[in-house]
């Protein structure tokens, strides 16, 4: 059975880390932000926080719905895509998402500084089309 306030929590926590990120002051251009250790690093953290919400509830519907176990996180939403909890036309971007964390969390050769001003800058609405999506499904 799905816990409808254990997924509302999730989704208030991923508000939380969006609305720390956005109140910050930030750089503007991308070479102030490659050059500000600071906010780079707390705008990682807070997409990180972010996306590990997004998974955390991927998981908890997969568990809930009975649904295949994925084997990578990204394919966490692909699996939410077939089942139409997620908007199918989303599941991409998603999946991008779980596998910048990846990249994050391991720093394997580094992390784009590029990628992260862009996700900052042009992105952050896709954590809000998930939130949206996911209470209307719940609904």
């Amino acid at each position: 059975m799905t816990d409808k306030p254990l997924i509302e929590r999730k989704l208030r926590r991923i508000e939380i880390f969006l609305k720390e990120i956005e109140s910050a002051k930030a750089p503007d251009d991308f070479q102030a932000f490659s050059e500000n250790i600071i906010f780079k690093r707390f705008t990682e953290r807070n997409i990180e926080l972010a996306i590990e919400q997004m998974i955390d509830i991927c998981k908890h519907f997969i568990s809930s719905l009975d649904l295949k176990e994925p084997e990578t996180y990204s394919e966490c939403f692909e699996i939410l895509g077939d089942a139409n909890v997620l908007p199918v036309e989303t599941v991409d971007i998603f999946r991008s998402m779980a596998k910048y964390r990846n990249f994050l969390i391991h720093a394997y050769d580094g992390v784009d500084d590029s990628i992260t001003f862009g996700i900052y800058k042009k992105r952050l609405g896709d954590f809000r089309i998930f939130i949206e999506s996911v209470r209307k499904y719940i609904r």
